[in-house]
């Protein structure tokens, strides 16, 4: 979800979600919905048995672990992680639905909640992360944590970039990060020109967050995140309660929590030496201008999900730059096999508008004019189709 205030884009998720839930039936069976694939394997150190479900497209829904080895640990306890794709897209409450569908649980507790705001970096934001890095700022309440850097030539000159600030110890329950996510995701990899003479820009590791941010007019190059994970949240509460699914689904729920958080567990002040006991009166600076609670927003509906990069369209393009290979080109049986393996994925990961968008022609068009440059004899070859995967 995301929105603007003063001027200012924001986007504010759920980036980690992990639950417990009860099994009433220890050996019962396990079944996959339909149009979607569920494997099951070998578990960790912790549970002897893991599934994962995706959908006929090869995409991540849900991580399922259960039948713990140690008897301390209640047998009837199955630990889920929702696909990280599936909390940007609105998708927890369908993933819950499907979960019913798999194997018939009850909701025990939260284990795991990660929110995080992305904001654009500006010079002002930029001195703020030095000023921290440098001691000049400071978390209050907050003794341990951890920094990370990379080398950058400036000038011809090696010099250290900050690029990663963290609060928290391994046993804290609320850790605070924050970081470039733009470097996070390879945004900053340079731009390649292959031997065709076409640009390739570099892709993210997670498309469906750059597509927010785009969505939200943002600088995808120039994008830091703070982050708060809650690795305690089975002993979290809100109002008085345990918080629950419907609540981490609910995008105002997020936002209000998440203001909270940075309001009361990332308080950064300046090092000016007026503490004396309980008492801080060092001057309270703030890294970004957030709303109160209450703002009205909505979690955006991806209708067409071919803006994805997700395992169809990568097989799609590696299929489609196959074309060129001799082995294809030279045999007209090898090539009607191929097409007609391709033609099949299109139809069956709904890959159609991505491909009329991709080729600005339909499957039937771009192949009946493709066929003519295969087999034996004299071509001019045609155009590379992988020219078209910028």
């Amino acid at each position: 979800m995301f929105f603007t205030h003063n001027s200012n884009p924001y986007c504010i998720n759920c980036d980690w979600l992990q639950f417990s839930v009860k099994l009433p039936n220890l050996r019962g069976e396990f079944k996959a919905p339909r149009g979607y694939r569920l494997e099951v394997n070998q578990g960790n150190n912790i549970f002897r048995k893991r599934a994962i479900l995706f959908d006929h497209n090869g995409i991540k829904y849900l991580t399922l672990l259960w039948d713990p080895y140690s008897r301390v640990l209640d047998p009837s306890i199955m630990t889920v992680q929702v696909a990280n794709q599936s909390l940007y897209t609105g998708g927890i409450r369908h993933a819950w639905r499907l979960l019913q569908y798999i194997t018939p649980c009850t909701f025990n507790s939260m284990g795991r909640i990660d929110i995080c705001c992305d904001f654009e970096i500006s010079q002002k934001r930029l001195d703020f992360i030095k000023h921290l890095n440098s001691g000049h700022y400071y978390v209050e309440r907050k003794k341990e944590g951890s920094t990370f850097w990379h080398e950058a030539n400036k000038n011809n000159v090696p010099v250290k970039q900050l690029h990663c600030l963290s609060w928290g110890s391994k046993t804290t329950e609320i850790k605070v990060k924050l970081y470039h996510k733009s470097r996070e995701q390879g945004l900053l990899s340079d731009i390649t020109v292959d031997k065709d003479g076409v640009i390739h820009e570099p892709e993210p590791e997670k498309p469906w967050i750059v597509n927010e941010w785009r969505e939200n007019e943002m600088d995808v190059q120039n994008i830091w995140r703070l982050e708060f994970s809650l690795s305690g949240a089975g002993q979290l509460e809100y109002e008085g309660e345990k918080i629950t699914l419907d609540q981490v689904a609910d995008p105002n729920w997020l936002i209000g929590v998440f203001i909270d958080l940075y309001q009361k567990r990332f308080v950064v002040r300046v090092n000016q030496g007026r503490r004396a006991g309980h008492k801080n009166l060092d001057r309270r600076v703030f890294l970004i201008d957030l709303p109160g609670t209450g703002l009205e927003v909505h979690w955006k509906e991806y209708e067409d999900r071919s803006d994805f990069v997700d395992p169809a369209v990568s097989l799609l393009r590696s299929m489609m730059a196959s074309l060129e290979s001799p082995t294809i080109l030279a045999s007209v049986s090898n090539y009607e096999k191929y097409k007609a393996a391709i033609l099949q994925i299109i139809a069956s990961c709904n890959l159609y508008s991505y491909f009329c968008k991709t080729f600005n022609e339909t499957p039937k068009s771009y192949f009946d004019h493709f066929s003519q440059s295969v087999g034996c004899g004299v071509f001019e070859r045609e155009v590379s189709p992988s020219k078209y995967f910028l």
